[in-house]
């Protein structure tokens, strides 16, 4: 398998993992206090916006040559390295 391909089930697989804790933050919002959920749902609406721009530059690296695998690898690492710091704030709000 290419180095290419491997890197994109990799990130797919951290963005899956993102998915499935802001599914968990959705729960656990469902259960707060009125003001607690709207700080909540705040959390996860910039987490949720982070990961459609992550998909969105997975989606143009998977659709790549091989050539421009590199290049467009800088821009899907930074754009995961913000989507990580963004769900680390949020899960200060969730307790986690």
């Amino acid at each position: 398998m290419s180095d290419k391909k491997l890197y994109e089930q990799k990130i797919q697989a951290e963005f899956d993992t993102c998915k499935a804790q802001v599914d968990k933050f959705k729960a656990e919002a469902s259960g707060a206090s009125a003001n607690a959920q709207i700080e909540m749902h705040k959390q996860i609406k910039q987490l949720e916006d982070k990961m459609k721009e992550g998909q969105a530059k997975l989606a143009e690296l998977v659709a790549a040559s091989e050539e421009k695998f590199d290049a467009m690898k800088k821009g899907v690492e930074s754009i995961w390295q913000s989507t990580k710091s963004t769900l680390h704030h949020a899960s200060k709000h969730f307790g986690k």
